[in-house]
């Protein structure tokens, strides 16, 4: 295959690589495509989300004031343009030019992508800020660093669906509960969190489908934080990340409650209750009757359920340790020694190379 030679070409790899979340080619491509192709604000807006991605909020807030330079035609490419630019400045300690980023793009439509709790949260940086202004009596010497003048912490997060809910999985410990917020928008997460060590951590995903905000939740556990999305259509999402679908609008709890929820996108002409259809299979498994190797594979798979933490233990090790040919619950003879292969009679255990 040939290598790509248009300014498209490279986005379109650009794209892929931002949704397998490999940001340092994702950059390297959209850097590639501006340099066939430097009047698209799109390419310049892609690049600053990625270089967010990155931790790279000055070169990110070059490429947001580069896009809204060019003066783009779509009002959404220009919204989100003084929406990176806002985060970008939040993330160096410039709220002032945060705020009037984040307020432009209000004003230009961006409310449901989480434009109002970000104001909230540079709100309540300027009004820090400003009450440590008003007790100074001294002179300061050198400048105090804030947090959010440093990198963003390097926290990971992980993510997994079922037919109805996206979870996302933040690997944060020790976090205060009430210092933890989360907005939810039809089409964005926004995650904002005070660290034990004082610093802030943000985590801000343009989904690739549409949630139904009200319906969705998250948890503070003592290891981590899980987020829980409710979908609108029972897909499979190939992506947690993606690009806006246009013309999505907000949807409130009442149009979940209604039923009059927007089709997106399915193949097919109908509407499945997939709540329904889970547990409908989940009381078929139930009444279902299993003969022979089945009946008894069904009947160690809840024996491993339902037993104690010391009946699994001995079940894992005499398995393991046997080659499969001994299964024991007894973890007082099964602890004490290694399990030696029982295997059935008239048939011979060889170890092969």
């Amino acid at each position: 295959m040939e290598d790509p030679q248009t300014a498209a070409d490279f986005v379109a790899k650009a794209n892929a690589a931002f949704v397998a979340e490999e940001y340092v080619n994702a950059a390297e491509y959209y850097t590639r495509a501006i340099q066939l192709d430097d009047s698209q604000a799109e390419y310049f807006l892609n690049r600053a989300h990625v270089l967010q991605k990155l931790d790279q909020y000055k070169k990110s807030l070059l490429d947001s004031e580069k896009a809204i330079s060019l003066n783009p035609q779509n009002p959404k490419t220009f919204c989100n343009a003084f929406l990176r630019k806002g985060i970008a400045c939040f993330h160096l300690g410039d709220y002032k030019e945060a705020r009037e980023a984040f307020e432009q793009s209000s004003k230009l439509g961006g409310n449901e992508l989480g434009i109002r709790q970000w104001l909230a949260w540079t709100d309540e940086k300027l009004s820090k800020n400003n009450t440590s202004d008003s007790v100074k009596s001294e002179p300061v010497l050198a400048p105090t660093v804030s947090s959010a003048t440093r990198s963003q912490p390097i926290i990971k997060h992980d993510w997994y669906q079922t037919e109805s809910h996206v979870c996302v999985t933040v690997l944060a410990k020790n976090l205060d509960p009430s210092k933890v917020n989360v907005n939810f928008s039809t089409m964005q997460m926004a995650l904002n969190a005070e660290l034990p060590n004082l610093e802030t951590y943000s985590l801000n995903l343009s989904l690739s489908y549409p949630i139904i905000p009200d319906h969705s939740s998250f948890t503070v556990l003592k290891t981590k934080v899980e987020i829980k999305m409710k979908k609108c259509e029972g897909i499979r999402w190939n992506s947690l990340e993606g690009q806006v679908p246009a013309n999505v609008k907000q949807i409130s709890a009442a149009s979940f409650a209604t039923g009059s929820l927007p089709v997106y996108p399915s193949s097919s002409s109908k509407k499945k209750d997939w709540d329904k259809i889970e547990s409908q299979i989940k009381k078929e498994e139930e009444e279902e009757k299993p003969e022979g190797e089945a009946a008894l594979n069904k009947l160690f798979s809840q024996i491993y359920t339902d037993g104690s933490d010391e009946i699994r233990r001995a079940m894992n090790k005499s398995f393991q340790e046997s080659g499969g040919t001994v299964l024991s619950t007894n973890w007082n003879e099964v602890g004490k020694d290694k399990v030696t292969v029982k295997p059935p009679d008239g048939v011979e255990f060889k170890k092969w190379d």
